[in-house]
């Protein structure tokens, strides 16, 4: 019997193990990083935009400004395809010009045109996308490399890091204050003229870091995490390479990307 793990088995372990030390996975936090305020630009872009133009069609001057939004739209598609581009590594196909001799068979064209509505779906779903990589990666980076270098900073004055104990909530590890912590949940719930109430109180105690044995085991345990979070940055940026690449190729190209 062999005892040796697979091939694909190694490769899969080596590719998790050196995700610190690839370019790559800087590139794709950078994109990850920046999709969050991205996305809240074009969120807001777009909304806005729509509802002026909805709000002033009857008196058609909300139509220009909707045309005016497809133009935009396809702009902004140009540099989401350019951060997919330099970043991700990904390939587009772009056309740029549209079909029709005439401004007005080519806005006609432009809105017959599917790639054109995925664009501007494309837009507001990437808040979704930047937000979901805000919670998830940089709260999980942030935790690892806070934990990673304990050992600079466990015996500063004032400063104490622990385990957070709870037998209702669990355990979380992280900076801790001197006192014990208690927390007051509650919840009241009106029902037939009832206000139905529920209330406890949590009491949350700590274990405290304070050797260097101690400190070096939580700082592994921080490069655990932080291990981790680097490879869930390299999953999402591979899913939204694939997201962007679905919606955006094929589209048209304003400035010829």
């Amino acid at each position: 019997m062999n005892s040796f793990p697979p091939v694909d088995a190694r490769n899969r372990l080596r590719a998790f193990v050196t995700t610190p030390v690839r370019r790559q996975t800087y590139r794709n936090l950078l994109y990850l990083g920046l999709a969050f305020p991205l996305g809240i630009a074009y969120l807001v872009v777009v909304t806005v935009w729509v509802v002026l133009g909805i709000g002033l069609s009857i008196i058609l001057v909300g139509i220009p400004i909707l045309v005016a939004l497809l133009v935009v739209g396809s702009l902004l598609a140009d540099v989401e395809r350019w951060l997919a581009v330099h970043l991700l590594g990904r390939d587009f196909d772009t056309r740029t010009r549209l079909d029709g001799e005439s401004a007005r068979a080519r806005l006609v064209s432009a809105l017959r045109d599917r790639r054109t509505w995925l664009a501007l779906l494309y837009l507001p779903a990437k808040f979704v996308f930047g937000v979901l990589a805000f919670v998830v990666v940089f709260t999980t980076l942030t935790t690892g490399i806070t934990l990673l270098f304990v050992p600079l900073y466990f015996n500063e004055p004032g400063v104490s890091v622990g385990v957070l104990t709870s037998q209702q909530s669990g355990l979380s590890v992280g900076i801790v204050t001197e006192q014990p912590i208690e927390l007051h949940p509650a919840l009241q719930v009106g029902w037939n003229k009832l206000l139905v109430g529920l209330e406890t109180v949590l009491t949350i105690t700590t274990w405290r870091v304070q050797t260097m044995p101690d400190a070096l085991a939580v700082s592994l345990f921080g490069g655990c995490i932080a291990l981790v979070g680097l490879n869930v940055v390299n999953w999402l940026a591979r899913l939204a390479g694939w997201f962007t690449q679905l919606l955006l190729d094929d589209g048209y190209s304003v400035v010829g990307m």
